[in-house]
C-alpha cells in the first residue's frame, strides 16, 4: 500500500478497509439531496445519540457538475481517522499531542503542482463559483452552498508568518464568498484585522480535498499553536514529511500543491457581509453540536480571483453532527 500523501491515495487505503467508504453513480442533486442521502447511508440515520459508525461516501454523478465527485464523510469515523494516519483509535490523542512537539515545515515545490491542472481565472467570462465548485446546501434552511473543507491558508501582514485553519465558507455569488471569524479565535482572523487596519487587501488561498493529516492538524488552537505556528507543520509531523505547497496564480499567496481544488482570492477590508442574503431563511448551515446555526451579519467577504483544480477532481465536505 503506498503512503497516504494526498486524498486520492488516503481513498485508496479506505477502498481495502470493508465497509469503510462506498461509492454511487445514481445522479444527486447537490441542493439538500447529497446529505440526506449520506444521512442515512453514511451516519447511520440520525443525529439521536448514540450515532452510528457507517462509511465515507463518494458521489460520482453530481447534478450540474459533470466531471466532478464528491466526497463526505471522510473523517467521520475514529477508526478511518486512525487508519490514515497509521495508528490504533486508542493511541491517536498521543500522536496528536505528540506531533505539536516536533514539527517539520512546509515546503515550496519546484514542480508543476496538481492543483493547477485546470485553471480558471475569474476574468474569464464564463466564471462561476456556483458552477465550478460543486458545494452541496445540505438543508433547505442553509444560507447557501458551503465549502466546509477548505482549507485556508495566508499570512501575517506584519511578520509574513502563516497559517491553516478551516473556516466556514458560503458561495454569495460568481466570484465572492463570505467566511465566517470566530471572534478572537482563530490566527487566519487576526491577519484578517490586521490587514483591515492598514487597509489592506489580505491574499488568501483555500485548498479543498487534501491528505486527512492536514484537516486535522489545521483544527489546532491556540494556546496548543500559538500566533506563528503554521498548523502545516502538525501535518508534517503526522506524516513524517513535509507538506508540499505552490505558489497561487492570481494572488500572492501559496495553496496546498495536491489538493483536488484551489481556490485563489482576497479578503476585503471594511466589507461584511450577511451570510444567508440570498436566501433570507436566517440560518447558516448545520453545527456539530446537532442544531442548524443562526446565520450571521459579520461574515468577512472574500473576492475570488481563480479556480484551479485536478482532472476530475473530488469535492470534500462534511457535515455537522454527521
Amino acid at each position: 500500500m503506498n503512503k497516504v500523501r494526498d486524498l486520492r491515495s488516503a481513498l485508496e487505503l479506505l477502498e481495502n478497509m470493508p465497509g469503510q467508504l462506498i461509492e454511487t453513480d445514481v445522479e444527486v442533486d447537490p441542493m439538500a439531496e447529497l446529505s440526506g442521502v449520506y444521512r442515512h447511508v453514511g451516519a447511520g440515520g440520525t443525529v439521536q445519540r448514540p450515532t452510528k459508525e457507517g462509511p465515507a461516501m463518494i458521489f460520482n454523478n453530481v447534478k450540474g457538475h459533470k466531471d466532478a465527485r464528491v466526497l463526505i464523510g471522510l473523517l467521520a469515523s475514529r477508526k478511518r481517522v486512525a487508519a490514515l494516519l497509521g495508528t490504533e483509535p486508542e493511541d491517536l490523542g498521543k500522536l496528536l499531542y505528540r506531533s505539536v512537539d516536533n514539527p517539520i515545515p512546509p515546503v515550496l515545490t519546484d514542480k508543476t503542482p496538481l492543483c493547477q491542472e485546470v485553471v480558471h481565472r475569474a476574468t474569464d467570462g464564463d466564471f462561476d463559483l456556483y458552477k465550478l465548485v460543486p458545494a452541496p446546501t445540505n438543508t433547505p434552511d442553509d444560507a447557501g452552498p458551503y465549502i466546509t473543507l477548505g482549507m485556508c491558508y495566508a499570512s501575517h501582514p506584519d511578520t509574513g508568518c502563516s497559517d491553516v485553519t478551516i473556516h466556514r465558507l458560503c458561495i454569495q455569488s460568481k466570484d465572492e464568498l463570505s467566511i465566517f471569524f470566530t471572534p478572537g479565535a482563530r490566527h487566519i482572523g487576526a491577519m484578517a484585522e490586521r490587514a483591515e487596519q492598514l487597509g489592506q487587501k489580505l491574499p488568501i488561498s483555500i485548498s479543498i480535498g487534501v491528505d486527512p493529516a492536514i484537516e486535522i492538524g489545521s483544527c489546532f488552537e491556540p494556546p496548543t499553536t500559538p500566533m506563528g505556528y503554521d498548523e502545516l507543520a502538525v501535518a508534517g509531523a503526522l506524516r513524517g514529511e513535509a507538506v508540499e505547497l505552490c505558489n497561487c496564480l492570481t494572488v500572492n499567496e501559496k495553496a496546498i500543491a495536491n489538493a483536488e481544488y484551489v481556490i485563489e482570492g482576497e479578503v476585503i477590508p471594511n466589507v461584511r457581509v450577511q451570510e444567508d442574503q440570498n436566501s433570507n431563511t436566517g440560518y447558516a448551515m448545520p453545527e456539530f453540536p446537532g442544531y442548524t446555526g443562526p446565520a450571521s451579519d459579520q461574515c468577512w467577504m472574500i473576492k475570488v480571483t481563480a479556480v484551479t483544480h485536478r482532472k476530475n477532481p473530488i469535492m470534500q465536505t462534511c457535515i455537522g453532527a454527521k
